[in-house]
């Protein structure tokens, strides 16, 4: 009398096990599918975790092929020369999950900036020309770049930008900014990069990204609004009287929470400002004489107080290839004598993540068409090797570890 009830829940317990065989395979498909959409699947290396703060956990490498921010081509050829040299593959080593993003945007090759003379009294209002006057389409890549970053961030993603001259730190920055208004920055680079249109000597771009980001620079200085994106005012509107301000869409940095490691050619104004607003600036005597890793930890004391004593949420750490020593890196636009060794950057780096989230990263300024065929693969061979440093060699401490 008990057959039909016996066969009742066989039935059932076969329609369940097949139900839960189906719902199985269809997550592992779904799983594929996101993994491969980008064409490159991730790697299940193990991330780590004091390096990405979402839940799918993995570096985003991409190009920001730029020369518009300086006068010297090549170096929008630089995320294809290390690609080709094999970084992906050096990160992927270290036991990052990586994934190629490819270039944000094509090629950009240099925009010269009009002829100018030297800057006139303070008193005197003028505007000053940039390589990028009048080139909508070498303001709209920043643009670009910023809103790749901010995707790669929410995503999970810690990003990694292959420059390119270092103005395309104005859109890995403001791409940051984006998902962290409390960014605080290292900026490792022989220059301070701070100037604005009307004090540069150079017009060059590049080295203005800093004053970009900060929303020091003068809209007017780009008379076709291209850096309105980034630079327009909060707006104000009335309704019954009422004053409403209304949230920016990008945030800008306070440079308060900017550290310089390596700076040795800041111009007059720039030195001003750095003194006037109390930025933190170890030079790269300074990191000689007082060691590195003790570098590292006055840098985060000071971004820890500039963040209200609190641990830094968002790190993001710009590299220009520069801050080296001539002799160690010559294939670049503006080498300056007595820089850094590669040394000296890693020791930094590593004790700087001990106690800090790197949530974001540049490498810049690499331009190897500037030296002789016979040393370039030397070269690329150091910039592979800041790029290691930058993202921490395997067995590293790690915060928490």
């Amino acid at each position: 009398t008990n057959a039909p009830a016996v066969t009742r829940i066989r039935s059932n317990l076969v329609v369940f096990i097949f139900a839960v065989f189906v719902r199985a395979l269809l997550v592992v498909a779904l799983d594929a599918s996101s993994s491969t959409s980008s064409g490159a699947p991730l790697l299940q290396a193990g991330v780590p975790s004091s390096f990405s703060r979402g839940s799918s956990k993995y570096l985003a490498v991409l190009g920001a092929p730029n020369a518009a921010g300086q006068r010297a081509g090549g170096v929008e050829r630089a995320p294809s020369v290390l690609r080709a040299a094999g970084i992906v593959d050096d990160i992927r080593a270290l036991g990052w999950d990586a994934r190629d993003l490819g270039d944000a945007h094509e090629p950009k090759p240099p925009v010269p900036s009009p002829p100018h003379g030297p800057p006139g009294p303070p008193t005197v209002p003028r505007v000053r020309k940039t390589n990028a006057w009048r080139d909508a389409d070498a303001a709209a890549l920043h643009e670009l770049v910023a809103r790749r970053v901010h995707d790669a961030k929410t995503s999970g993603a810690v990003p990694l930008i292959l420059g390119g001259d270092h103005s395309v730190a104005i859109g890995s920055i403001a791409g940051a900014l984006r998902d962290d208004p409390a960014l605080s920055v290292v900026w490792i680079d022989a220059h301070a990069d701070v100037n604005t249109p009307r004090v540069s000597e150079t017009g060059n771009l590049h080295g203005m990204s800093l004053a970009m980001v900060a929303g020091l620079a003068d809209r007017a200085s780009w008379p076709d609004g291209a850096y309105d994106w980034l630079l327009e005012d909060d707006d104000d509107s009335r309704d019954d009287d009422v004053q409403v301000r209304v949230r920016r869409v990008q945030p800008r940095l306070d440079l308060r929470r900017l550290v310089y490691v390596g700076l040795r050619d800041a111009d007059p104004p720039e030195a001003s400002l750095i003194a006037e607003l109390g930025i933190e600036a170890f030079t790269a005597a300074d990191v000689r004489s007082l060691g590195a890793e003790r570098v590292a930890r006055l840098a985060l004391d000071h971004l820890r107080v500039a963040n209200g004593g609190e641990a830094l949420t968002s790190l993001h750490v710009s590299l220009d290839v520069d801050s080296l020593d001539p002799s160690l890196m010559n294939a670049t636009g503006t080498p300056v004598p007595l820089g850094l060794d590669v040394e000296d950057v890693a020791g930094f780096l590593r004790e700087l993540r001990r106690d800090a989230k790197i949530t974001s990263a540049d490498l810049v300024e690499l331009n190897v068409e500037l030296v002789d065929e016979a040393t370039r693969g030397g070269y690329v061979d150091t910039a592979r090797a800041l790029a290691r440093a930058l993202l921490g060699e395997a067995g590293c401490a790690e915060p928490g570890a």
